[in-house]
């Protein structure tokens, strides 16, 4: 029977197993009876500020992939910033109102928009949104996110409310909101006009037709007039388009100033059509031929032709405009101002009527012309004008094509630019100039993020802000019944805002206007009898002011300097929340409501595919956890480089759960070897600790340096690599931890070297957790718990919490001193590949029963310093033979012999015997306790 030995292994509570199923609810329970957060907020009241203002997500459905990615990041930078001593507060918040919960409510219960009552719907409304909000929080604290829970922001506050209102007033004071008539986009399937932010490109297989509109009168300019004596009236000006149904509110023909324009002749029919260059060849390859006149002239010459619409026979007048492009159709544009942004623009800048008889569920209206389009819808309407202008022999040819056309985001219907009275949040100079030079005020991560918002910014229209919607907050304004001119009356907007603080928004659906304080007569026509708007704002517009209503109104955030706020969203935001906060934030207060804006990319999975339930690879962020936990979700997040789109398969997470049990194996590995040591009575300081020990404690201090420079730097996945790959797997696991084991199980209790090689254990063990805090919550503050179990948390850290601690910093060390790390683990590998191939050859069994014959420069300091028996043991192996030289490289292994004496039973190490046993087992065997 073997012998049992007294040898001081590992012992600790820290489970092997993770369990974090299991585990993290615990942890949650506790932190929720503990007050954590408000803890951690109390804690660094004082400190400065750093604020990560939360883009709130919709208020619909359960957390996807996209929400957990979104908020650990979030959770991650928020709690790097409190570990670093800063107030940091996490206000979390929800979108409430829009378009998808009227949607799905009205598909539920079965209601029609135009029958059901508004304000019983806004409280059924209300309800479902309030239902949501209560699921993702829970969802969202499973996480392990901490914030403030209890008091996140709602779009649908009263006091919320009551800020949209407050900046729709100011944005108006200032001139920047104004009602008027122009194109918008409009759903017709959803009976709303839309944002840009709210619409999609799809490809769409559309009818195309060349149409033909004759030439009545000539403009008077000789040039023109030169056209006129050769061809007379027998000329068609010839234009494409692929949205027929807008000829009917047709008013102009659009010419570039400075393009060229020639007549060209059909090699069939003989008819002569007014087309730009190059449109005459795009004529000729298509019907085969044809006659160009050789005689051109500029387009700034066909300003003021008149031509018919073909459609209806009104007139068509020729004017000068620069978006038209001689690179698609025939260079002439056919202008609709009440169909189009660049046609409006164009008709505005003549004074032209801005005509569009359709109405809100994409139908013609009955003053469109021809009347036998009325009650039609515009895509039905279509093949009738083909047929029509075919019968009147002015088409020139139709086709089909597929070309990218605008769509819903929420039906997925095409949609259509439709005049409409609406309100604006104009986007024109100086504001625009404003608006582009703000954004070199910001930090964008990535780079090109502030390219893409640029791009968008130069080109954007200005800001529908009216819907004509049930759930949303009221369009605060009171219109003349006899004019409908807007009331501007900075009395009645006080009162108005006050009473959505005291009543919310609904309280514009039940009062008259007279309970607002409306006396005022109308400045236009003096009448006094008042109507309230009953169109809602863009949803977009709610939280986009929350800069305004939530970092300027709650007392955790107000005061916050714009340097110290941080906006962190999905790379689509750039077209949203980004962009919609900027708008107003810069229309008030000159800047940009945010100093960093940071977006991550879009989840993805494995094969590179967007998730989807038709494609089968959807991942739900509730099955992760109750499956692995939620530190496996934390963990994914932390690996992966966010900036782009991230992907997540089964083939991934098995990747990452492996990491994860490196990391936890290695935190147990050094919570079990100081299970007798007490930091007051056996920390050794630096100068009495061994080199290796010290070297592991250089590492540390690298590693210190290395996270917080990529903390600071948001670079959450080189965070993950220097902590988990570099640090605990190479540096510890694969060595450090590995030879180790030796001194720490067999050294008498109490020996100077196994004190040492604990106090590096010590130190690392407290770094650790308080580094992968941020990353693996949970995992971080059950191995600081058990810190605190094990006696092992000094005075001056928190027991309670890792998080109501400070985040590591480097380590004082020696100076004058060498304790690299990397020389040490260069000097094994090469030991460890002599060692093998003597194995191999038969020459020894194991590294323990290894003899190697060493050639160290003396510049080598670490090593060269080395008694024989101290660099046998960082080397893992039982005897070195050192030779000493000046020249060569820093380690060389000169062979690799048995090792004298025999194999040690209590430590395994071939040595010199007596009684048994070797002289350093002797020791430990004298010192240690004894076993019951």
């Amino acid at each position: 029977m073997k012998p049992k030995f007294n040898v001081q292994l590992p012992k600790t509570n820290f489970p092997m197993k993770a369990d974090l199923p299991l585990r993290e609810p615990e942890t949650l329970a506790r932190w929720e009876k503990q007050r954590l957060y408000q803890k951690i907020q109390e804690k660094n009241a004082a400190a400065p500020l750093s604020v990560l203002h939360d883009g709130p997500p919709y208020a619909n459905g359960a957390i996807h992939m996209g929400h957990a990615l979104n908020k650990v990041l979030k959770d991650i930078i928020v709690k790097y910033k409190s570990l670093r001593g800063f107030r940091s507060p996490y206000i979390p918040g929800w979108d409430c109102h829009g378009l998808p919960i009227e949607h799905q409510l009205m598909k539920e219960k079965g209601w029609d928009k135009r029958k059901v009552g508004r304000l019983p719907f806004r409280q059924e409304a209300a309800r479902y949104a309030e239902h949501w909000i209560d699921i993702q929080r829970r969802e969202f604290k499973r996480l392990g996110i901490l914030g403030d829970w209890e008091h996140p922001y709602k779009t649908l506050t009263p006091e919320y409310e009551a800020g949209i209102a407050r900046t729709f007033y100011d944005l108006l004071d200032k001139g920047y909101v104004v009602q008027d008539k122009k194109p918008v986009y409009w759903c017709p399937h959803c009976e709303t006009a839309l944002a840009e932010a709210e619409v999609e490109y799809e490809d769409k297989t559309s009818t195309s037709v060349f149409v033909k509109f004759p030439v009545v009168e000539w403009p008077s300019n000789e040039d023109a007039q030169k056209l006129a004596r050769t061809h007379g009236k027998k000329v068609h000006v010839l234009i494409w388009t692929t949205t027929p149904w807008t000829l009917p509110a047709n008013v102009a023909l659009a010419f570039h100033p400075e393009g060229r324009y020639r007549i060209w002749e059909s090699p069939k029919t003989h008819e002569r059509y007014l087309v730009g260059d190059p449109g005459w060849n795009v004529l000729e390859e298509m019907f085969g031929g044809g006659k160009t006149d050789a005689v051109a002239v500029e387009g700034l010459a066909l300003e003021g032709l008149v031509a018919k619409n073909p459609v209806n026979n009104n007139e068509s007048q020729g004017l000068l405009a620069e978006f038209v492009s001689s690179s698609e159709g025939t260079g002439i544009v056919h202008i609709a101002p009440g169909h189009g942004e660049d046609d409006y623009l164009a008709g505005k800048a003549y004074g032209l009527a801005v005509l569009s008889p359709v109405d809100d569920r994409g139908r013609f209206t009955p003053e469109v012309l021809p009347n036998e389009l009325a009650g039609k819808s515009v895509w039905d309407a279509t093949p009738w004008i083909v047929e029509h202008l075919a019968k009147a022999q002015l088409l020139l040819k139709e086709t089909k094509v597929t070309h990218s056309y605008p769509h819903c985001w929420r039906c997925k219907n095409p949609i259509l630019f439709r005049a409409a009275q609406q309100w604006f949040l104009k986007v024109t100079d100086p504001f625009r100039t404003a608006l582009i030079q703000s954004t070199n005020h910001v930090e964008w991560i990535p780079t090109y993020g502030q390219e893409r918002i640029l791009g968008m910014l130069k080109t954007r229209p200005d800001w529908c802000l009216s819907r004509q919607r049930f759930w949303g907050t009221p369009i605060p304004m009171f219109l003349c019944a006899a004019c409908g001119e807007p009331l501007k009356d900075k009395g009645v907007f006080a009162r108005v805002v006050e009473a959505f603080r005291a009543h919310g928004s609904g309280v514009w659906y039940e009062k008259d206007p007279s309970f607002f304080g409306v006396q005022t007569p109308c400045a236009k026509c003096g009448k006094t009898v008042f109507k309230k708007e009953e169109d809602i704002l863009d949803v977009w517009f709610d939280s986009g002011v929350s800069w305004a209503a939530v970092l300027g109104q709650r007392p955790e955030t107000k005061g916050v300097e714009r340097k110290d706020i941080l906006y962190l969203e999905g790379s689509d935001q750039h077209r949203g929340w980004f962009q919609t906060s900027l708008l107003p934030a810069v229309a008030l207060t000159g800047e940009p409501p945010y100093a960093q804006v940071l977006t991550h990319g879009f989840v993805l999975d494995g094969q590179g595919r967007a998730m989807s339930k038709s494609l089968g690879n959807v991942i739900a962020p509730q099955e992760l956890v109750q499956k692995y936990g939620a530190d496996i979700v934390r963990l994914w997040v932390s690996v992966t480089d966010y900036r782009e789109d991230v992907r997540l398969s089964q083939d991934i997470l098995d990747r990452v759960i492996d990491t994860y049990r490196k990391i936890r194996n290695t935190l147990r590995f050094l919570l079990g070897n100081l299970g007798d040591f007490v930091p007051a009575q056996h920390a050794l300081p630096a100068e009495k600790m061994e080199v290796l020990d010290l070297a592991a404690l250089s590492a540390l201090n690298k590693l210190i340096e290395q996270v917080t420079r990529h903390f600071d730097a948001q670079e959450f996945h080189l965070v993950t690599a220097a902590l988990a790959d570099q640090f605990c797997i190479n540096t510890l696991s694969e060595y450090y931890l590995d030879v180790r084991k030796d001194v720490l199980y067999c050294d008498p209790p109490h020996a100077p070297r196994r004190r040492s090689a604990q106090t590096a254990f010590w130190h690392i063990a407290r770094t650790l957790a308080r580094a992968l805090a941020p990353l693996l919550s949970f995992t971080a503050e059950e191995t600081w718990r058990t810190l605190g179990e094990q006696g092992l948390l000094p005075k001056g850290d928190d027991p309670e919490s890792v998080f109501l601690n400070l985040f590591p910093t480097e380590l004082p060390l020696p100076p004058g001193k060498f304790f690299v790390m990397g020389d040490f683990l260069r000097a094994k590998r090469a030991v460890n590949e002599a060692v093998e191939k003597a194995r191999q050859a038969g020459t020894v069994k194991a590294p323990n029963d290894a003899s190697i014959r060493l050639r160290i420069h003396e510049g080598n300091v670490p090593l060269s310093s080395l008694p024989a028996e101290e660099l046998a043991s960082v080397l893992g192996v039982a005897q070195v033979v050192v030779e000493h030289t000046g020249t060569g490289d820093p380690v060389q292994v000169l062979g690799v012999d048995v090792a004298p004496g025999a194999k040690c039973p209590r430590c395994w190490i071939w040595r010199d015997l007596a009684d048994g046993l070797c002289a350093r087992c002797r020791d430990g065997e004298a010192a240690a306790p004894p076993r019951p």
